[in-house]
C-alpha cells in the first residue's frame, strides 16, 4: 500500500491492507497450517490459527482467500463502512477484496469504473476493494474519517471494563501491544492406550 493512500487511517487500517497474508507464521515455525490466516485489529499483526485464541477482548478478522486475492467478510468488518464497495458471495458470506485488483484491463470509459483504480465494476458500486475505498476517501480530509465506525455506540461512550480495567482502543499507535500472548502451544499427546489382553 502506498504511502500516500494511507493518509489518515488508522493502525489497524493500513496493517491490514500492507500485511502478506496467508505466509508462515514466524512465532509458529514449526507447526503446521501455519498460515497467516487472521488479523488482529487491536494488535494491528496477523495471527495464525496456533495464535488463537487471542485476547478476548481484542477483535480478531479472519481472512480468506478468492479468486487468488485476500478477502474479508463484510459483517466482521465492524470498524469500517464497506458501502459501495463490489461484495461477492463466497459460501453464503458476503466478502470484499482487501487490495487493488489487477488481473483485469482497467478502463476508464468502462460504463462504471472504480473510482480509485478505473477496474470495471457491476453497476451500483463504487469500489473493487477495500484498499480502493481507502485510498480515494484518504484523498479527501474528511473522507475517510467518515467511513470509519466506533465499535458499538455503547463502546464508544463509555468503554467496556473488563475485569476493573478499561478496554483498549484498537491499535492505538502507543497503545498495548499482546504480541506477548503469542505463546507457543505446545502439542502434548495423550497416553496410549493398551489393547486389553484376550
Amino acid at each position: 500500500m502506498q504511502p500516500a493512500a494511507v493518509r489518515g487511517a488508522p493502525q489497524w487500517l493500513r496493517g491490514l491492507l500492507s500485511e502478506e497474508f496467508f505466509d508462515a507464521c514466524a512465532a509458529h515455525p514449526g507447526e503446521r497450517k501455519n498460515d497467516k490466516n487472521h488479523f488482529c485489529v487491536d494488535c494491528a499483526a496477523a495471527l495464525c490459527r496456533h495464535c488463537l485464541p487471542h485476547e478476548p477482548a481484542h477483535d480478531v478478522l479472519q481472512i480468506w482467500k478468492y479468486a487468488s486475492c485476500f478477502v474479508v467478510r463484510v459483517d466482521d468488518l465492524r470498524l469500517f463502512d464497506c458501502a459501495g464497495i463490489q461484495s461477492h458471495t463466497v459460501s453464503d458470506h458476503e466478502v470484499v477484496f482487501l487490495n487493488e485488483r489487477t488481473a483485469r484491463k482497467r478502463s476508464a470509459s468502462a460504463e462504471n469504473p472504480c473510482a480509485a483504480c478505473a477496474r470495471p465494476l457491476t453497476s451500483g458500486h463504487d469500489y473493487c476493494s477495500l484498499f480502493c475505498k481507502v485510498k480515494h476517501l484518504g484523498e479527501s480530509e474528511h473522507g475517510l474519517r467518515r467511513a470509519l465506525r466506533a465499535r458499538r455506540q455503547e463502546e464508544a461512550a463509555a468503554p467496556e471494563l473488563q475485569g476493573g480495567k478499561r478496554r483498549p482502543s484498537p491499535a492505538s499507535d502507543a497503545g498495548p501491544s499482546c504480541a506477548g500472548s503469542l505463546r507457543k502451544r505446545s502439542r502434548k499427546q495423550p497416553e496410549p492406550e493398551r489393547a486389553p489382553f484376550c
